[in-house]
């Protein structure tokens, strides 16, 4: 009994100890620090990947379902598209059946009568005759059609009905018959007399809320809910007029999305007009993708009331908030045990239009240069907008006169159009010269080509009305020139119906040019149209503009994607949860680790520690101690033959440094067999000399002639270092510099441009010291270099011998650099760049267009320019003086040799000194009087030195 207490107090106590020494154990030395830092870590490590895990495969499956859903959507938006023209074709014939009558009953007023003597004839075994005029004659009084009475006529509603048939019919799967489209047609009238009936009531309850000093709330009351009924009313039959054209296409179109593989399991795609949105009520879609797929869970799950709320605050921000273009946030929520996430976008008509004023709201932001272009625009257009009312007034005064008079007939009204059309030929002037001016970059050219497009592309999208939607129409239209050709000439013609006043009906050479549609207007009606397009500015913060226009009248309704995203979820959470305890496991066995093998390593690695910290900071006579023969030992020989080497390799770099670029030394130290096999890279290449330096050099003793050297060489090293050039060689007072070799330097051509400048302005500085000095000569103080410049692929690399080498460049673009620095000479100035580098630099140096040459050994012509001095703040007498040379210069090209000798005289007056650039092409525009160049002359002058 003793002996069993004695056993169970030992035991106790064995586990109190060990207890107490388990907190001693993890809470003292650096064992215990890392083993608790190693299982902090982990688990901390853990539970952020964990976190970033989860968040990025979600964000990759809800991109992975966008692009998805995009593709679906890109589908289902052309098929409603093609249904809504359907619906709407339809509602638009009963609308144009109905405005035919109307107009053709209100524009009786402007027939005229005309009386015509007709001679009384019978008719005699099948031959009318008047007996030589026995029977006598009889007044006969005829109604005339005048100008202002024509109308579109019926013919154009049987075009339309014809075409909507065979649109139906390619569609479905068996032949519409005259009965079912005959109801097609019933069910179109029925919607068109109700919306027309909500409309007026629509209107008469905004006069009640604004005409009334004192509104009756009683009658506005009424008025909204009758509103409210006859708008539901209208949606109701608009809906069934839809489901009944999407039975006749939904088998085709199934039969389609399978072909696409398009997955209606996983996304549901609706399509809600935006009169189908009405407070209060339950949306109704024109189209739901579940026809397509009723048996999936997805298109089974009951839905809507999680997602009503949603579509009306995605219409309301489209329609009051962000804009139509604006971006909604997509809603996620679980249903049926499903995953679900809801995304809205608008959906639009007019596909081309559309397009456009999408271009030109994206460019809202970033006009640069067009800024100017829309102020002066706003110019053209306040004078526009003051001929309208002109026009309109006059129009109704030729409408009372008896009998009317057609407008084509009136002075006045061709003088306003002539007015109206060559302001618009003044704007159209206006976006041809900016597009010249500021040619656009790729990615720029279809936003700058709305510009000077929408308003057309506008107008005939509100006033044709097309058989089908053809979404390339955008497409043809900008993509080649004679796509481009053929929507101008619409668009002309159109402009030219309108401007004439010829005719109030489209005329049939009109007609002819739109193929896939007819017009559905009047001229009266269209030309309303153009003058809104045309008096509407492209761009404006203070007032509607096109893109905020077009937009409002081109949105129809919202598509909403509902995406299942259960499956992947699930799949997310499963990878997850395996994940973690994986790494618990890890974790708990790296701890384990970490404190077994810590105690054998600590002491060892301090000591490493210490000495590689001296050497870290720079001491290299620092040993390591012998640790042994295990790997702490062979690491111990390791680090001593390191020092050992980086202690010869650093003098080796010193004794280097003196006579080779550090930047090669240091390239030449990562990887020297690199850089002896060379390699072809695009450099930029420098040539730098002093002007008649072999006089200045006879006049020096030999100790100035090296003082002067090293004086003038080191500055301008600095400065080409500074740069992050490299240098070459010295060739006496020659500099040659490589930029972007052999390391890469972003911007070279930038920084070789600026390091010549920089030379230039330190020379000043070197001549003013030596002139205060007295130190040289005067020919040494008053010294000019001369630099040349150019960019392309050369062969760079150690070039020699093995027992002798020099990083060096070769090739043509080199050869080029050397010949434009003696050009300089010629032109007389101090910085000669060819036209390759003058393309990297024009955005910031400010440069002169000298000439077009042929420089000796090569056959392809060299455009030269001067790089003078940085562009930001360069004096506009300066700016003037370049610009009367370059002017000179084109006159030159153009070979009008007097013009071309007046500015390049004029420029050299302006700059106030002699210029030999100016002198050299005065010389050769006269040689050129004597001796004219033959008539293939290019401009390009062959130099026949260097």
């Amino acid at each position: 009994m003793g002996t069993q207490t004695s056993d169970k107090r030992g035991f106790g106590q064995k586990i109190l100890d060990l207890t107490l020494v388990l907190p001693r154990l993890f809470y003292s030395g650096i064992r215990a620090k890392l083993a608790w830092f190693t299982g902090s870590l982990i688990v901390l490590t853990i539970l952020i990947l964990s976190f970033i895990y989860v968040r990025q495969q979600t964000e990759i499956l809800t991109e992975s379902y966008d692009r998805e859903a995009a593709i679906s959507r890109k589908y289902i938006s052309s098929l409603v598209l093609e249904l809504d023209n359907i619906s709407q074709s339809l509602i638009r014939i009963e609308e144009f059946r109905d405005r035919v009558s109307k107009q053709t009953e209100a524009l009786k007023k402007y027939k005229t009568t005309k009386t015509v003597v007709q001679e009384n004839k019978v008719s005699f075994f099948g031959i009318k005759t008047s007996l030589f005029g026995a029977l006598g004659k009889n007044r006969v009084r005829k109604t005339l059609d005048t100008y202002y009475s024509a109308y579109l006529s019926k013919d154009e509603i049987q075009i339309l009905e014809k075409n909507i048939r065979i649109q139906l019919q390619h569609g479905g799967e068996e032949v519409v018959s005259d009965k079912e489209f005959a109801r097609l047609q019933g069910m179109a009238k029925k919607f068109v007399f109700a919306d027309r009936e909500a409309g007026l009531v629509r209107k008469r309850l905004g006069e009640l809320k604004e005409n009334q000093e004192k509104p009756d709330l009683t009658e506005i009351s009424a008025a909204e809910e009758e509103l409210r009924k006859k708008s539901l009313l209208a949606r109701k039959l608009r809906s069934e007029l839809d489901e009944k054209i999407v039975s006749i296409l939904a088998e085709s179109k199934k039969r389609k999305i399978k072909e696409l593989g398009l997955d209606t399991g996983r996304f549901r795609i609706q399509t809600f007009p935006v009169s189908g949105i009405i407070t209060g009520e339950a949306s109704e879609p024109t189209l739901d993708t579940k026809i397509f797929d009723s048996e999936s869970s997805l298109n089974q799950a009951p839905m809507e009331e999680n997602l009503e709320d949603g579509l009306k605050s995605a219409l309301n921000s489209l329609l009051e908030g962000a804009g139509v273009l604006g971006e909604i946030r997509p809603t996620s929520f679980q249903q049926n045990g499903l995953e679900l996430q809801a995304l809205y976008s608008p959906h639009f008509r007019n596909p081309a239009s559309t397009e456009r004023a999408k271009l030109l709201e994206s460019r809202r932001a970033t006009l640069g240069p067009w800024n100017n272009y829309l102020k002066e625009e706003q110019e053209i257009l306040s004078e526009l907008s003051k001929i309208p009312p002109v026009l309109e007034t006059r129009l109704k005064e030729l409408k009372e006169k008896k009998p009317p008079i057609p407008p084509f007939k009136d002075k006045e009204f061709k003088k306003q159009y002539a007015q109206y059309a060559a302001l618009v030929r003044k704007r159209n002037l206006l976006y041809a010269t900016y597009l010249r001016n500021n040619p656009p970059k790729e990615e720029e050219e279809l936003e700058v080509e709305s510009f000077g497009s929408i308003r057309d592309s506008a107008l005939e999208d509100q006033i044709l009305l097309r058989f089908r939607p053809d979404g390339s129409d955008y497409a043809k239209s900008v993509q080649s020139e004679e796509g481009k050709e053929i929507f101008q000439k619409r668009w002309n013609a159109v402009r030219e119906w309108i401007y004439s006043g010829e005719s109030e009906t489209p005329t049939a050479k009109l007609k002819a040019l739109f193929p896939d549609g007819i017009i559905g207007n009047s001229r009266t009606e269209a030309e309303q149209i153009l003058w809104k397009l045309d008096v509407t500015p492209l761009i404006s913060e203070v007032s509607d503009d096109l893109p905020t226009v077009v937009l409002a009248s081109n949105f129809s309704g919202v598509i909403r994607t509902v995406v299942d995203r259960t499956e992947g979820l699930e799949s997310i959470r499963r990878n997850r949860d395996r994940a973690v305890l994986s790494a618990l496991g890890i974790c708990g066995f790296s701890i384990f680790l970490a404190v077994f093998i810590s105690g054998f390593v600590v002491t060892k690695i301090k000591r490493l520690i210490r000495n590689a910290e001296q050497v870290g900071r720079g001491d290299l006579n620092v040993e390591f101690e012998q640790g042994g023969s295990d790997e702490f030992g062979n690491l111990s020989v390791a680090l001593n033959q390191m020092v050992t080497g980086l202690r010869e390799r650093e003098k080796i770099k010193g004794i280097l440094g003196s006579m080779i670029d550090p930047v090669v030394i240091g390239e030449a130290m990562k990887d020297l067999a690199a850089l002896k096999r060379g390699t072809e890279k695009r450099v930029t290449a420098f040539f730098s000399d002093v002007a008649g330096f072999s006089n200045i050099s006879e006049k020096l003793s030999s100790v100035e002639l090296s003082e002067l050297l090293n004086e003038y060489l080191s500055a301008m090293t600095l400065i080409l270092k500074d740069h992050d050039g490299v240098l070459d060689k010295y060739i006496g007072d020659a500099i040659v510099g490589i930029f972007n070799a052999p390391v890469d330097v972003e911007g070279h051509c930038l920084k070789a441009t600026r390091a010549s400048i920089k030379m230039l302005e330190k020379l000043e500085e070197l001549r003013a010291g030596w002139k205060k000095a007295q130190k040289y000569i005067p020919d040494a103080r008053d010294m000019q270099i001369r630099i040349g410049l150019n960019t392309g692929l050369a062969k760079v690399g150690f070039m020699g011998t093995d027992a002798l080498a020099s990083y060096t460049m070769m090739g043509d673009t080199v050869n080029l650099a050397a010949r434009l620095e003696a050009a300089g000479k010629d032109y007389g100035v101090s910085i000669l760049v060819s036209d390759s580098v003058h393309s990297e630099i024009k955005d910031s140096i400010f440069t002169r267009k000298l000439d077009l040459v042929r420089v000796k050994g090569k056959n392809d012509p060299v455009i030269l320019y001067e790089a003078i001095s940085e562009l930001k703040g360069v004096a506009s007498a300066k700016k003037e003086i370049v610009g009367l040379y370059e002017e000179g210069l084109t006159l030159y090209l153009d070979r009008k040799w007097d013009a071309a000798i007046k500015k390049f005289k004029e420029s050299e007056k302006a700059k106030g000194k002699d210029d030999k650039a100016v002198h050299l092409l005065v010389e050769r525009c006269n040689e050129y009087k004597k001796t004219p160049p033959p008539a293939s002359w290019d401009g390009v002058y062959t130099r026949d030195h260097k």
